[in-house]
């Protein structure tokens, strides 16, 4: 059971913290340096330092992720911007009733304490980047409040799972010289379903979803936005044997209509802003030794065009990524893991209008990382 109700906690993004049932003390560090550019000449780069502090006694967990990014960008006519600072503070709370009731349950508390940058300068906007592009892509928000709720069961090789959280975002200011000033993000309601099935042979398969239903945006307290359902739904195959680990996942994203302040009041938009998302995505991982392991993955991301027509002011065109990446890991015997992963990808966009107009782009990028860590 307890392997089961793992596998199915690993696959909610709902949690952050997925090894609730775990004892001791573990701390993570390392270096992550990102570039990338593309062909209208910008370009830019990202240095993350993270750090993730974990303690666990008996069904108990709190956990702490921090860090520090120094970001920079070159986009013409702009000139180069950079920043260097600490990044919010994700603080997470958890207790596992196991084995106790007819389903086991996972109770989180999910924070996120304000210790990062806000209140950017205008110009220091441009170092918002897309998140497909970049790792960071908030230098931080308002108080977060994330309460969720897991629920596991098990019978037989089947197992299945379902959660809910709700994201209370508080105000915060994003720019005063861009007049964004007392932004209200609004709270996000979040359901997630997990069924999946053990085979012979170290497989097993599953089905997944996920829904989001988010409130809206204000600024100064006056509505002026609010972002369209969001619908997940994907299935996925996974192998486990002595040496070797393998994991294929499908998926596909579906955002419904945005609401746009139109005459001072917000008006659902004529046609989708958001085009549909399929993405596939295969890993794998062989232990050359008890200790040591080499890992792969490869994705493969498609963005489809939104609902607009081409030449309509708020058409966005398709988009494709393919993203790889290696990494090896290594164990010690007194407790200590050491690991190194490179990563590159090769994205191409058509013409985008919102949420800001952006030309036809290919941009390609490069992540090496290093971590090490102790529990």
């Amino acid at each position: 059971m307890k392997r089961t109700f793992t596998m199915i906690l690993s696959v909610f993004p709902l949690l952050w913290c997925t090894g609730a049932h775990a004892s001791g003390f573990s701390v993570e560090s390392g270096i992550q340096q990102e570039f990338w550019e593309d062909t209208r000449d910008s370009s830019g780069s990202q240095t993350l330092v993270p750090l993730r502090i974990e303690w666990s006694k008996g069904d108990a967990t709190i956990g702490l992720l921090t860090g520090g990014v120094n970001a920079s960008v070159d986009i013409p006519g702009d000139g180069d911007r950079s920043l260097t600072h600490t990044l919010d503070t994700k603080l997470n709370l958890s207790y596992v009733v196991q084995g106790r009731l007819p389903v086991d349950l996972l109770i989180g508390m999910d924070l996120n304490l304000p210790t990062g940058k806000t209140n950017l300068s205008a110009a220091d906007l441009s170092l918002i980047r897309d998140p497909e592009i970049v790792t960071i892509t908030t230098f931080g928000e308002g108080v977060n409040i994330n309460p969720t709720l897991t629920f596991a069961k098990e019978w037989g090789p089947w197992s299945a799972g379902a959660g809910i959280g709700y994201n209370a975002r508080r105000t915060y200011d994003v720019s005063a010289e861009a007049g964004l000033t007392d932004y209200d993000p609004g709270d996000i309601l979040s359901l997630n379903a997990l069924l999946q099935r053990e085979f012979s042979r170290g497989y097993v398969g599953r089905i997944f979803g996920k829904f989001s239903r988010f409130g809206k945006d204000r600024l100064r307290g006056v509505d002026f936005f609010r972002e369209g359902d969001y619908r997940m739904a994907g299935i996925g195959l996974s192998r486990s044997g002595a040496a070797w680990e393998a994991d294929v996942n499908l998926r596909g994203a579906f955002r419904g209509k945005t609401e746009i302040l139109s005459g001072g009041s917000l008006v659902t938009e004529p046609e989708r802003s958001r085009g549909d998302e399929w993405s596939a995505e295969a890993s794998v991982r062989h232990a050359l030794r008890k200790d040591l392991s080499l890992s792969g993955s490869v994705r493969g991301l498609i963005i489809s065009k939104n609902g607009y027509s081409e030449g309509a002011s708020r058409h966005n065109g398709s988009r494709e990524k393919i993203a790889l990446s290696v990494g090896c890991d290594r164990r010690f015997a007194n407790g200590m893991a050491a690991g190194v992963s490179l990563k590159g990808f090769l994205m191409t966009e058509e013409a985008q209008s919102v949420p800001q107009p952006r030309e036809e782009r290919t941009s390609r990028g490069i992540a090496l990382a290093f971590r090490i860590g102790m529990n």
